[in-house]
């Protein structure tokens, strides 16, 4: 199995409440000096040609990164599972890179690793692990998938690691924790020791 860049669009999901940061929009917190969506965008634009940002809010000042905004067609913000699925109604491509607005450190070698995972396991989807444990919304998915996330959400769920793991995913290992570190809470955003 082979895949492409040209394969993949990647989405950042910033659709959250952003309860922990006081009901703020996270990815337009300001983290070292910047929103922290821009953060994201600086570590995935080199490694992505595509990219597509999922908001529910303030779609006036995601616009000045003149990528497609796509919201959630399931309202009030019912979690990641939901930013993921509007992922898939707003872009044809084959596959789907999914990250988090708030993790300023993500790897510059996450769509190559991934993309090298999925091949290589024959997989459908593709999750990080690292030391912490899995990190689910760090995934490449395969739009085939696409059925079973809206069965799953019909359902009634939105646990994200649960629908991952019944997917029977290729586990792409990472051996440090850092690169997947987020910011939750506005007092991170004062701490200078998460280096970018």
């Amino acid at each position: 199995m082979s895949i492409s860049i040209d394969d993949i669009c990647g989405a950042i999901l910033a659709g959250g409440r952003g309860e922990r940061m006081g009901g703020q929009d996270k990815g337009l917190v300001n983290y070292q000096g910047r929103p922290l969506i821009e953060h994201v965008l600086a570590r995935l634009q080199p490694q992505l040609p595509r990219l597509i940002i999922n908001i529910n809010r303030n779609q006036h000042r995601y616009n000045k990164y003149n990528l497609p905004l796509c919201s959630d067609r399931i309202a009030d913000y019912q979690g990641p599972l939901a930013g993921i699925a509007s992922g898939f109604d707003c872009s044809d491509s084959p596959y789907l890179l999914f990250c988090p607005c708030d993790t300023p450190s993500l790897p510059n070698d996450l769509v190559v690793r991934l993309i090298e995972t999925l091949s290589q396991q024959q997989a459908s989807l593709a999750v990080v692990k690292s030391p912490r444990g899995m990190q689910p919304l760090f995934c490449l998915i395969h739009r085939s998938l696409n059925p079973s996330l809206r069965q799953y959400l019909a359902s009634g769920e939105r646990r994200v690691q649960e629908w991952v793991l019944q997917q029977g995913p290729a586990i792409c290992h990472y051996a440090s924790d850092e690169p997947f570190s987020n910011i939750n809470t506005l007092a991170q955003t004062q701490d200078e020791q998460l280096q970018i």
